[in-house]
């Protein structure tokens, strides 16, 4: 039996009266595609990264494709691991091609000896998965905001990792482009058994194609499987009593049916 893409045993960080996450117990099958949500402040991209190699937390032990992530091995484990911060608005100020931006998401980039050598076709191989591949000798900073947000998702992809993080990576697109991501997403894990950490706000949008949701508020309120219905009360724990659930589609993962209401959301 493989061992998990990532097992997180007893994680914690912060102050012991005030922490910003504590005692979060999680493992991720190559292949899955979960999703994380909470509010404002809950940890969600401390989480992403303390995953990622780039926090320590205070206590707790992290496996990374089977083995414990430390200093001497955090490069070589690191290499098989896409990564997209969350989205800060500001205007690039060197002028850069979008393969550029791109190639900086190779794992040979960093050494001045071979970046220069690097092939083309990864790079265009992760805009075309983005649609940007008509684009490649643009300058980044000519991109719309959408159009760079895609560019880093290729970014986070051209290295063809096993496990990818996502930190709010619909930020900036249009619905329709959002949609054919989540897509992308699930069609990368079901064909490539790439695994998928994915940050969002929007529960409905990401229901209906990921495997699993966690809710998280400083330690995970509840994990949620494909089918599942999260509790009104977990809700509650992380967003505050004044939550009223309201449903869309009673399908979808955490969704809770309520009779006296046509759709269902969550406020």
């Amino acid at each position: 039996m493989n061992a998990p893409v990532v097992q997180l045993s007893n994680i914690c960080l912060g102050p012991v009266g005030k922490p910003i996450l504590e005692h979060i117990n999680l493992s991720l099958d190559a292949g899955h595609f979960l999703g994380i949500v909470g509010p404002n402040g809950a940890g969600k991209s401390t989480l992403l990264n303390i995953i990622a190699g780039l926090t320590a937390p205070h206590s707790g032990h992290i496996d990374l494709f089977g083995q414990c992530l430390r200093r001497f091995n955090r490069r070589a484990l690191l290499k098989q691991v896409g990564f997209l911060h969350q989205l800060h608005e500001h205007q690039p100020r060197l002028p850069m091609r979008v393969r550029d931006v791109v190639a900086m998401g190779m794992p040979s980039f960093a050494n001045p000896l071979r970046w220069r050598t690097l092939s083309v076709q990864p790079i265009m191989d992760a805009l075309a998965l983005v649609d940007l591949q008509h684009l490649a000798d643009t300058d980044f900073r000519q991109l719309s905001g959408g159009q760079r947000q895609r560019a880093r998702i290729a970014r986070a992809l051209v290295g063809r990792p096993q496990l990818l993080l996502l930190d709010e990576p619909s930020a900036a697109l249009d619905s329709a482009r959002q949609d054919k991501l989540f897509r992308l997403l699930r069609r990368l894990c079901d064909d490539n058994g790439m695994s998928v950490i994915m940050v969002e706000h929007d529960i409905a949008a990401i229901s209906s194609h990921v495997d699993s949701v966690a809710c998280l508020n400083r330690r995970i309120h509840h994990h949620a499987m494909h089918g599942e219905q999260i509790p009104e009360s977990i809700w509650q724990a992380m967003y505050g009593e004044h939550i009223r659930i309201v449903a869309h589609d009673t399908s979808c993962i955490g969704c809770v049916p309520d009779i006296s209401h046509a759709g269902h959301t969550h406020d």
